[in-house]
């Protein structure tokens, strides 16, 4: 490999080691080498320029974008060509550091202090591989993947230094266009053969992809009697046990790959999930607080995952076994709230996120929590006319939450009319507000059913003009959707039909109206509704005298 013709930038905020490895650069014959103290001023120049080789440290300053963020986002971006070598460094060899490190696969990740030696050998290494593989990674890039399959197969057959990668990048390939059982094939030398850490891995994902979830776990114990710090095979471990419905190894195996490495998305979205389907909120409210952390000043970033902080501390409030325990989480999510006004974050990746209106429906969260399902909708109706004041399209942010609370509350047309509007909006929702609303929507399915089909036995009634079956039916309907706007209108239209019918109403009439006049009155309704709820009580006031 000649480094005179190559192009090289160092990220480094230590100036003497800056120099150092510049120095170090120079002696091996590179003349262009370029220096930057911060990632964001790296990821600047990348977009005008393109380097052949990147040598970045991974802490530069605690407030600042680190050698994670950075690789992830010149990948990401493609800010640099396929060809180019990233080297992560570090002085910092803790094993979190260090597999968080290798999570992100830089082509090579050295700890300081090394020589000139280690980094020369290593860069060589790596630029090999990158031309070995450029046609493919290229393109996988244009997103021709049959034919960089097809490219790899084609390289699998003559003999080479970079058969384990050309086997690794094939299987990834396959479980990318949803080929699990092509993905095993590549892998079945390596089954019962020897026991290479990468591939025994690759062959546990791949068991879980083909929902075999035995021999997933399997391997995965395999592997870390090999290596008992082995984060993948726990996260194996987890998915299939989860799987299985054994939610307490589930939370087991996933809480450990953790604690082995605690800086992967992934991982942590896996976590959300994990501890929402078996109820362990804090595991889940834990995590949502580490995605935050880790994608703020990355290309992940989103207020999505802010919002997500929050929601998970309502989560462990709503379960909380005491009020004292209750209290302590919602005040929580609403300090952290007020810190989100002042959150440079979140105010730069998304300017147009409105957190007072978002403060609305974490008090209409709060308020349904605590059994005051008034002010719970009340709060509701506010933010979702703040929303279509502000906004001519509802912005993604505020749709998990507002779903949320439509379902505590049973305003399921509402909620189903906005899970509808979220299902046209492919890849804006982040996983853990998916896997939420996933698990809130199992949970409502039995009340929704119910309240489908009282309402709707109701309207039948109405039609035939059986207004005391049709207000049966919907006071059944309005026990499973408790403040409904409209089952009350449904309800409140009975009512005035029976007082038609009877030329008069009654005491239990008269109270009935009141109660439903109490969920209504005061309330941000839709024009039809507001129509339809003025034009009842004009009505009904001949009868009931207010």
């Amino acid at each position: 490999m000649q480094f005179s013709n190559k192009q090289v930038l160092i990220v480094e905020d230590q100036r003497p080691f800056l120099l150092l490895l510049k120095g170090l650069m120079h002696s091996m014959g590179t003349s262009d080498v370029v220096t930057k103290s911060s990632a964001e001023q790296a990821a600047s120049l990348c977009k005008k320029h393109k380097f052949d080789i990147v040598i970045c440290d991974l802490h530069l300053g605690a407030d600042n974008k680190n050698g994670y963020e950075l690789i992830e986002e010149l990948r990401t971006r493609n800010l640099i060509s396929q060809t180019a070598v990233f080297i992560l460094i570090s002085a910092d060899s803790a094993r979190p550091v260090v597999l968080g490190s290798i999570e992100r696969r830089p082509d090579d990740f050295l700890i300081k202090p090394f020589s000139q030696a280690q980094l020369k050998s290593r860069i060589v290494r790596a630029w090999q591989k990158r031309q070995f593989l450029q046609q493919a990674y290229t393109l996988i890039e244009r997103g021709e993947i049959n034919s960089a399959i097809d490219h790899i197969e084609s390289l699998l057959e003559s003999p080479s230094h970079y058969k384990g990668h050309c086997e690794q990048l094939l299987v990834e390939l396959y479980w990318r266009i949803n080929q699990p059982d092509k993905a095993l094939d590549v892998l079945s030398d390596y089954i019962e053969g020897k026991p290479v850490l990468w591939a025994q891995t690759a062959i546990g994902k791949t068991y879980l992809y083909l929902k075999e979830y035995e021999k997933a776990i399997s391997i995965a114990k395999r592997a870390l009697k090999r290596n008992r710090f082995n984060a993948d095979a726990h996260d194996i471990l987890a998915q299939a046990y989860q799987s299985l419905d054994s939610g307490d190894k589930a939370l087991e195996a996933i809480k450990e790959a953790i604690k082995l490495s605690p800086y992967s998305l992934p991982r942590h979205f896996k976590a959300c999930e994990i501890g929402r389907i078996n109820e362990d909120l804090v595991l889940a409210a834990s995590s949502s607080q580490a995605i935050w952390d880790l994608s703020k000043r990355t290309v992940h970033k989103t207020s999505l995952h802010w919002c997500g902080i929050i929601r998970s501390l309502l989560d462990v409030a709503e379960l909380a076994d005491d009020k004292k325990q209750r209290n302590k989480y919602q005040q929580e999510a609403l300090l952290t709230l007020q810190r989100g006004k002042f959150d440079e974050h979140l105010q730069k990746m998304d300017r147009d996120f409105d957190v007072d209106i978002f403060g609305t429906i974490v008090n209409a969260r709060i308020s349904a929590i605590d059994g005051k399902l008034i002010d719970a909708k009340r709060h509701l109706s506010n933010s979702q006319s703040l929303l279509d004041d502000k906004y001519a399209e509802v912005p993604t942010a505020f749709i998990p939450d507002s779903i949320n609370v439509m379902y505590k509350l049973g305003e399921f047309d509402d909620a189903l009319q906005l899970k509808s509007e979220l299902e046209t909006r492919q890849g804006e929702l982040d996983e853990n507000s998916t896997s939420m609303l996933n698990i809130q929507a199992n949970n409502a399915a039995k009340n929704l059913a119910s309240y489908q089909q009282f309402n709707r036995e109701g309207i039948q009634h109405y039609q035939q003009k059986d207004y005391e079956r049709a207000k049966a039916s919907f006071s059944l309907a309005q026990g499973f959707a408790p403040v409904n706007t409209g089952v009350a209108l449904n309800l409140l239209q009975c009512l005035l039909q029976i007082a038609v019918k009877a030329g008069k109403a009654d005491a239990t009439l008269i109270a009935e109206c009141k109660r439903l006049f109490k969920l209504i009155d005061d309330m941000s309704l839709k024009e039809p509704y507001k129509e339809k709820y003025t034009n009842l009580r004009e009505e009904l006031s001949k009868y009931i005298g207010f």
